[in-house]
This record gives structure tokens, C-alpha cells and sequence, in this order.
């Protein structure tokens, strides 16, 4: 069986479980590795269920209002639809993912753009890969900001270096939207870790599955 096989029936596998008893009725998804795709598709025929696919060229509600629309990934589409259902507009996302992307909603509802900055993980990652003696670890707050020992040094750098970060590139997003009281949504793996940093930012730890909901009830209702 070749991989697109295998993942397929992988995917098929895990559905019937989550789905228990109940009858699966809707298979939708979005991905930002294109090499999933039909794996997910096939996934889809074998449960004898029609995919449903979200991306950017998904007819939404949401317009986005950026220069290359094609080109935004459906995580962040569906992060903004989810986000501005649950807590209005203007919004902010800030998921923390391999990327640590901001998504910004305007006061119209209309998707803006954002920020795409590497994610604490990835630079750890890196920081490993491409030095001599740097170990990898995991992303932690520290008590202090003055390491004692090599990986408290790059524990706190990770963790208060992107907490600056965010806060930063959060304080211009919103100076530049004009929106100061604009809610930010944080999602995404590592958000528990800097959402106590982060004051008035709600955490929604399933806010893209939340969208793929959202996003299934509009595209079934646009055929109606």
C-alpha cells in the first residue's frame, strides 16, 4: 500500500472512532500541505462521504482584503471566521504554530492580513541545527531573564524574546488597524504558555477546529 494508501486509511480510521455510533454526514477540511490533500479526498470516498475543501477561494462571507488572496493559508481563513464569530469585530488571532502567524479582522468583518513570524519551536530547532554545541529544548518560561546554565540562557531567550516580540508586533497591529480595544484570540499550541503575558487576550484552544465548523454550515447552506 503506498503512502497516500495508508494515510487515507489513517484518516478514514480516525473518523469512524471520533464518530462512534453516530452516522458521519460531512467531511470537511483545509489544509496548508498540498501533498495531504488527496489523501484527505480519498479518505472522504472511503467513508462514502463528499469532501468539502476550505481555502481562500471558499465563499465565506469573509472577503480578504489583501493582494494575493489565493496565496492566504486556510488555517488563517478559518481562524478569522471563527474568531470573528466568537468575538466579533475587529479581532486579532495570534496562533502558535510552526509559524506564529497574526490575522487581523477589521470593524467590517473583512479579512486584512497580517504577520507571519517563525515559531518558538522552529527557532529552537534552528538554534540547534546550526550551532556547534547549542542544545535543543523545549520552549519554557524561566524565573529570570539571566540564565545560569546554557539551556536556562536559551529557554529564556525563546520565551521573552517572543513574548517582546508578540507584544510588539500585537501593540503595531493594533496601532495600525485602529482598533486599540480590537479582541485578540490566542490559538494554537504554545499560546497557554504566553497567554498570561498577554492581558485581555482570550485563549481558544480550538478555534480552527471551530472554524471548520463554521465554514461547513455556510457552504451547506449556500446549496440550499
Amino acid at each position: 500500500m503506498g503512502d497516500g494508501r495508508r494515510q487515507a486509511a489513517a484518516v478514514a480510521r480516525w473518523a469512524r472512532k471520533a464518530a462512534g455510533a453516530e452516522p458521519l454526514d460531512a467531511f470537511v477540511f483545509g489544509t496548508v500541505v498540498p501533498a495531504l490533500a488527496p489523501a484527505l479526498r480519498a479518505a472522504a470516498r472511503a467513508l462514502k462521504v463528499r469532501p468539502a475543501e476550505v481555502g481562500p477561494s471558499s465563499q465565506l462571507g469573509l472577503r480578504l482584503a489583501v493582494r494575493t488572496p489565493l496565496e492566504v493559508g486556510a488555517d488563517r481563513v478559518l481562524n478569522a471566521l471563527a474568531a470573528r464569530a466568537l468575538h466579533g469585530a475587529p479581532c486579532v488571532v495570534v496562533d502558535f504554530g510552526t509559524a506564529t502567524t497574526f490575522d487581523c479582522v477589521s470593524r467590517r468583518g473583512d479579512y486584512l492580513g497580517g504577520a507571519i513570524l517563525p515559531g518558538p519551536r522552529l527557532a529552537a530547532k534552528a538554534l540547534s541545527l546550526h550551532t556547534a554545541k547549542l542544545p535543543e529544548v523545549p520552549v519554557a518560561p524561566t524565573r529570570r531573564v539571566i540564565g545560569k546554565d546554557t539551556v536556562e540562557c536559551i529557554q529564556a531567550g525563546l520565551y521573552w524574546g517572543y513574548l517582546g516580540m508578540i507584544e510588539r508586533v500585537l501593540a503595531m497591529t493594533l496601532a495600525e488597524m485602529r482598533a486599540p480595544r480590537a479582541k485578540v484570540v490566542l490559538t494554537g499550541g504554545l499560546a497557554p504558555l504566553f497567554a498570561k503575558r498577554l492581558p485581555g487576550a482570550v485563549h481558544e484552544a480550538d478555534l480552527t477546529l471551530h472554524g471548520l465548523r463554521m465554514a461547513e454550515t455556510v457552504l451547506n447552506d449556500s446549496k440550499c
